[in-house]
């Protein structure tokens, strides 16, 4: 599915979703399950890609 997004240029991951375009985001291509995911999905050549390395580490940040 198409979604719009805003990378965080320090990181490379994802930090904002939307589903309507707007200036500040970029379109891609986007599994649902994937969708407002933050901080651990980056964009790789317009499609969005989970980070599960990433995703474990903030997981345990969340649960400590």
């Amino acid at each position: 599915m198409r979604a719009y997004v805003v990378v965080d240029k320090e990181t490379g991951y994802i930090n904002e979703w939307s589903n309507i375009a707007g200036e500040r985001y970029i379109e891609i291509d986007a599994d649902e399950s994937l969708i407002y995911n933050l901080d651990c999905v980056k964009v790789v050549r317009g499609k969005a890609v989970l980070d599960i390395k990433k995703q474990d580490e903030v997981i345990n940040i969340e649960n400590e």
